[in-house]
């Protein structure tokens, strides 16, 4: 009934609107049933499954199916997020100061190859704002991550001072910290990326060195870089998120896109996403590894967990699916914990 619900009211209904427009109105939604607990409730009940919990990096999770950063920004309805029956998720992007983000329009549906281009430019109300928002709605029962990274204006030089600032307002209420070098919608890094990441992590590390880190990488970086990040992320005990979205559209048959910014998400990022997992993992047996791009259904989540994924993460998949997807995936008896 609920899927009915979804694809076959909803969805139509929704995927007629500005796509931005449409999130803005599912968020609104849900940001009235957080102020209401028989609701959370019900969806908890709808959207039970028969996930069993994991441990990664001494941080233990409900189960191994999280929900990536970009849908919850500002930390303002994570308490309904997590009814959906996600093991955890992230917020954020945050940086450190409100970024307006690009111009709109800035999301883009690619429906007939379930991807989507979104041009969003890291938009949000700052650290400050968004600490603000954690401490007057209390930690979530799921894990909680949050997702920062450097202000559009901060240059690459003095990005780590301007990450470890957003840092350390938040460190107290994260559960973990993503730290996103890979957005495909500010200016990309042009130097030795691995100096630059290794910049980033040292400051951390001087201000909590036991705090869980993971770095978000692009599926398109090259193969040297993924193996020296992955070797620096073992050496100061980190983990990795591969990936964040592309800014290629080879990968797609919609040659309308081809000059349309942003980064694509979805089923066709599967296959780069893929790749980049097992680059990292021949590399290393011990860093953790969040697995994200073009998960789809538990037979995604099953070829990367035997490639060597700790945990997934979906987004696009619960836009074109809608929620149901999560339990789906969790209730694949290939998925529990042996």
């Amino acid at each position: 009934m609920v899927d009915f619900l979804y694809n076959k009211i909803a969805k139509p209904i929704l995927f007629k609107i500005d796509p931005e427009v449409a999130h803005g109105m599912i968020f609104s939604g849900l940001k009235i049933s957080s102020k209401l607990d028989i609701i959370k409730k019900l969806i908890s009940y709808i959207y039970s499954n028969s996930s069993e919990p994991v441990l990664v990096n001494g941080i233990k999770f409900k189960n191994c199916l999280g929900f990536a950063a970009g849908f919850d920004k500002n930390a303002e309805i994570y308490d309904v997020i997590e009814s959906f029956g996600f093991g955890f998720m992230e917020i954020g992007s945050v940086t450190l100061n409100p970024q307006q983000g690009n111009p709109k329009p800035r999301i883009f549906r690619i429906v007939d190859e379930y991807g989507i281009v979104n041009h969003m430019g890291l938009n949000n109300c700052g650290a400050i704002k968004v600490r603000k928002n954690i401490d007057k709605k209390g930690k979530p029962s799921i894990t909680m991550g949050i997702n920062i990274a450097k202000d559009n204006k901060c240059d690459f030089i003095n990005a780590h001072k301007n990450i470890s600032e957003c840092f350390k307002i938040l460190k107290d209420v994260g559960d973990f910290f993503v730290i996103n070098i890979s957005c495909p919608n500010v200016n990309s890094y042009a130097g030795n990326l691995s100096d630059y990441v290794h910049k980033i992590i040292n400051s951390l590390r001087e201000i909590d060195s036991e705090e869980p880190l993971f770095i978000k990488i692009s599926p398109d970086i090259a193969d040297n870089e993924v193996f020296d990040i992955t070797l620096l992320c073992e050496r100061y005990n980190c983990g990795i998120v591969a990936t964040n979205t592309t800014k290629r559209r080879d990968i797609i048959k919609r040659r309308d896109f081809d000059k349309i910014e942003g980064g694509l998400s979805g089923k066709p990022l599967k296959n780069l996403s893929v790749n980049k997992l097992q680059k990292i993992r021949d590399t290393s047996k011990k860093v953790p590894i969040i697995s994200s791009g073009g998960i789809f259904d538990s037979m995604d989540v099953s070829e990367r967990k035997n490639l060597g994924a700790d945990l997934f993460e979906i987004y696009t998949s619960f836009i074109y699916e809608g929620p149901s997807v999560v339990k789906k995936i969790l209730n694949q008896g290939a998925l529990k914990k042996s």
